[in-house]
Order: C-alpha cells, then sequence, then structure tokens
C-alpha cells in the first residue's frame, strides 16, 4: 500500500501540467480590442510624428535651469504647500468620517432596508458620475475661492471613493457573523458592529490612507482652478511662463508625495 502510494506521488509529481490552449473566443476579444484602438486612434487625430516632435519642442528649454531661490523661499512655496497638506488633511478625514455609515447604507449586506440601500446607491453613482476637477470649479465658485472651497470639494470627491471602496469590502464580507447577532435578538446597528466591523475595519484603515495619498495629488490640480494651496502658485506662475519654478515645485511635490506613499504603504502593510 506504502508502495502504491509513493509510484502515485512520482507520477503525479512528473506529470506536467497541461498547457492552456488559446481560444478562439479570447483571440476575437483581443483582436477587437486592437482594431478599436487603431480606429480610436485615428479619429483622434494621434500621430506618432507629432508626439515625437512634441519633445523636441523648444518650450522645453524654459524649464531649466531651476529658480530654486524662489522655489525654496517659506513664503512662495512652503507655506503653499503647508495649505495644500492641510485642506488634504481636513478633507480626507471628514470624508472618512462620513463614509463609514454611508458604506454600510450603500452595502447589501449591511444595509438597513432596501429603499435606503436604492437611495444611498443612486445618489453616490451621481457624484462619482462627476469628474472630479468639473466638481472642484463647481464647489468653489458656489462656495468661496480659496482654501475653504478647495476643502469642500475635496471632502466629497473623498466622501465618493471611500464609499465605494468601503461598501464594495462590506459585500465582500461573512455574513455569518451578522446573521448569528440578529438571530439573537440583537438590534442592527448593534448587529453590524459586532459581526462585520471587526472584519472590514482593517480594509477601511487601509483605504483612508490610499484615499489620502489621493488627496495631496488632487489638492494641488484643485489649487489650479481656484481651490488654494500650491496649486494656486504653480497657475500663477504657468501665466509669466516661469516654467523654471513649475518644474522646481513639482519636484518639490513629488518628494513629499514620495514620502507620504512610503508611510502610507507602511500603514496598509501593518493593518491588512
Amino acid at each position: 500500500m506504502a508502495d502504491t502510494d509513493v509510484a502515485d506521488a512520482t507520477v503525479s509529481a512528473t506529470v506536467r501540467p497541461r498547457k492552456p490552449r488559446l481560444r478562439a473566443r479570447t483571440v476575437l476579444i483581443a483582436v477587437g480590442v486592437i482594431a478599436f484602438t487603431v480606429y480610436s486612434a485615428q479619429q483622434s487625430g494621434w500621430e506618432w510624428a507629432s508626439f515625437i516632435t512634441v519633445w523636441t519642442n523648444p518650450l522645453w528649454q524654459r524649464f531649466w535651469p531651476i529658480d530654486w531661490e524662489f522655489v525654496l523661499d517659506r513664503n512662495n512655496v512652503l507655506d503653499p504647500l503647508i495649505e495644500t497638506f492641510q485642506i488634504a488633511v481636513v478633507a480626507t478625514v471628514i470624508g472618512c468620517l462620513l463614509a463609514m455609515p454611508i458604506g454600510f447604507m450603500m452595502s447589501q449586506l449591511t444595509a438597513p432596508n432596501r429603499p435606503t440601500f436604492i437611495i444611498v446607491r443612486s445618489i453616490m453613482n451621481v457624484v462619482r458620475a462627476i469628474p472630479d476637477l468639473l466638481l472642484a470649479v463647481i464647489l468653489v465658485a458656489a462656495v468661496s475661492i480659496g482654501a475653504f472651497g478647495g476643502a469642500i470639494a475635496l471632502t466629497v470627491f473623498s466622501t465618493a471613493v471611500l464609499v465605494k471602496l468601503f461598501s464594495e469590502t462590506i459585500d465582500g464580507a461573512d455574513p455569518r457573523p451578522l446573521e448569528a447577532a440578529l438571530a439573537a435578538g440583537g438590534r442592527h446597528t448593534a448587529a453590524v458592529r459586532a459581526g462585520v466591523l471587526p472584519e472590514v475595519f482593517p480594509a477601511y484603515v487601509a483605504y483612508s490612507a490610499y484615499v489620502f495619498e489621493l488627496n495631496v495629488r488632487a489638492s494641488v490640480v484643485i489649487g489650479l482652478v481656484g481651490g488654494g494651496g500650491i496649486g494656486r502658485v504653480i497657475e500663477a506662475q504657468r501665466q509669466f511662463f516661469r516654467y523654471d519654478r513649475i518644474l522646481g515645485i513639482l519636484i518639490v511635490i513629488f518628494v513629499i508625495v514620495m514620502i507620504i506613499e512610503q508611510i502610507s504603504d507602511a500603514i496598509r502593510r501593518r493593518v491588512l
């Protein structure tokens, strides 16, 4: 018996797995995607020659040498960068606080009832359908030009993104603890808190760190349309064609974003 088991194990170890065959449907889908890509490129006026000549444009000479004296001045760059960071922090914190209850209401597993699920899901789908830059333009114009308007726009953006990620995580959670808590006579809110929240909370923290990364980048773009922060400085320098200063500012932003990304990755690895 033992010899037979050893022989079977030896045969199983030496048998190579079958090479997956390329299905006709896969080939047709790939060909269709390539054909549509080529057609779209032609319709949009894409030309490889023009794409190459872009990098030989004399405009690039204006990016160098970098005006480090301007970039390293506290009033010029550091203070607006601090304002950008503050906008991102406020928008992330408020967005995360709003996203948790909305995410539970938007999940089929934890929504208190069907009408609530449909209404909340419909509202969030409408919010996500609006491009973030257009949303920033509308809210900055409606609220005020400056950091406050930018923070409001970024809060709405943060909430919409985090609700989508968090609700999908809740949908994939194990429903048995929630069912057991409800069967034991617990109220809906208490059952969700005891049966679902412990499982999805690590993902919620990780998503929050990811949204903060997005907000740091998005706050720069929002500043270009009047939302305050370093984006306002970039737009002002662009109007005066001071691309050497813009490049220096972008390098500083890149370094800061990389540091934030490393910290965020460390947080996600720790909680997940």
